[in-house]
């Protein structure tokens, strides 16, 4: 058995494997969300994610996955199945297939007894298994939850054992797992830079700049869309000054073509750099929703400090609320309807006296899938903005279903109110 800080001698980049465990991310409710997160991070060492898995809770269908990947892999990810329930079994079937009988360790149970001491949750007796380690695995210790992680050295591969829960997994990752991993195989430094880009179509922002990354065949360039927002990951795989002058050069020319669409090439979210922009000008923002229900308010106050700038928002759902509330005059919503121009103006004004924000942002729209009308089609959203005692108004139609198009509305009015920012 190789010991855990000795370099692996390697004729090509170290290939690694993710298997994710879990019935639930097998049904349309739950996302795994883990890999992706470990796949940037050892991306950054020059280890490249030759293949995904997910699988349910299962022995025989975790033992195949389990013996397929380390048979092609040099590293190997599992995460989920260290929990305390019958059906978290990810440590017993690694112990049975490669033949590590488990013990209990009591440091490990020491360690939990205080972690529910510490916030006050009783312990069961199924708490015991968490606590146990196959023989020769290295124990993991996880500062946000019960379940330790395990790395166990399996002739040519090293295997992790990972928590399930992205809290408990991100800091493990970041804190232990790379660490190991620099020890253990030589790094490729890879430079990478990701760049966002706002209410864009993936089309168009290829069209734009394919003709300028096309041009430097050392840099792999992906365009990845979601709603709302287009990724481009610029990835030059050695870590010289070269290289490092180069992405700079493509990402300078990338700028220029894009304009100020181009919000981010330091992969922050967009409400992040919106709050940036707040408070860099000492603006103070509320914000009047329909029919995204609370989601822009939601977004702003994901990023950390946005206290700092965010005063509130007020979710007028109902024309009663918003008449209520928000005090918008009857006579205005019988007229034009509360999805309407003229509402979300009114909108954006009101909010702002009603909280002394210095900026107000309303939206009204028809998200869907009924209540659509020839008038006014399912997807149809109209913004309001107050800012510096002026209002304007913006009008959108939308693709998608419901989900889709309300986050499409979320990102586009806090693109809208970055660029009035700039």
């Amino acid at each position: 058995m190789l010991a855990y800080d000795d370099k692996e001698p390697q004729g090509h980049p170290p290939k690694a494997e993710i298997i994710a465990v879990g019935s639930e991310l097998l049904t349309s409710t739950r996302i795994d969300t883990n890999s992706l997160f470990i796949t940037e991070q050892v991306n950054r060492l020059g280890i490249q994610v030759d293949r995904k898995s997910v699988v349910g809770d299962g022995e025989d269908q975790i033992a195949s996955v389990l013996r397929s990947a380390v048979d092609n892999a040099e590293v190997v990810f599992v995460t989920g199945g260290l929990g305390p329930t019958g059906d978290d079994i990810t440590r017993e079937v690694a112990a049975k297939l490669f033949e590590r009988p488990l013990s209990f360790d009591p440091a490990i149970m020491e360690l939990i007894e205080a972690r529910a001491r510490k916030f006050g949750f009783p312990l069961a007796e199924n708490n015991r298994k968490q606590a146990m380690v196959p023989e020769g695995a290295k124990v993991l210790p996880n500062s946000k939850g019960t379940a330790p992680g395990l790395l166990l050295s399996v002739h040519r591969t090293r295997l992790f054992l990972l928590p399930g829960p992205p809290r408990e997994l991100k800091p493990m990752v970041t804190g232990q797992v790379v660490r190991i991993l620099k020890e253990t195989f030589p790094v490729s430094v890879q430079l990478t830079r990701h760049l966002s880009v706002a209410s864009m179509t993936e089309s168009r922002v290829d069209a734009l700049v394919e003709p300028i990354y096309s041009q430097y065949p050392d840099i792999q360039t992906t365009i990845l869309a979601s709603p709302g927002i287009i990724h481009l990951h610029l990835i030059h795989p050695g870590g010289s000054r070269e290289g490092d002058a180069m992405l700079e050069e493509l990402i300078g020319r990338i700028r220029t073509t894009l304009g100020d669409s181009l919000f981010t090439d330091t992969g922050k979210a967009l409400p992040q750099i919106v709050g940036e922009c707040l408070r860099e000008k000492g603006q103070s923002l509320a914000i009047a929703e329909s029919c995204t229900g609370g989601l822009i308010g939601k977004l702003v106050t994901d990023a950390p400090g946005s206290s700092d700038y965010f005063r509130g928002s007020v979710v007028a759902y109902s024309n009663d609320l918003k008449e209520g509330i928000l005090g918008l005059p009857s006579s205005i919503l019988h007229a034009a309807g509360a999805v309407s121009d003229a509402v979300a103006r009114n909108m954006a004004r009101s909010v702002c006296e009603i909280t002394g924000a210095s900026v107000g942002l309303s939206v009204t729209g028809v998200a869907g899938p009924g209540g659509g009308t020839d008038e006014k089609p399912v997807g149809l959203v109209f913004f309001g903005l107050c800012l510096g005692g002026r209002i304007s108004s913006r009008k959108h139609l939308l693709p998608g279903g419901r989900e889709i198009i309300r986050l499409r509305c979320a990102l586009l009015g806090l693109d809208w109110l970055r660029r009035k920012l700039l």
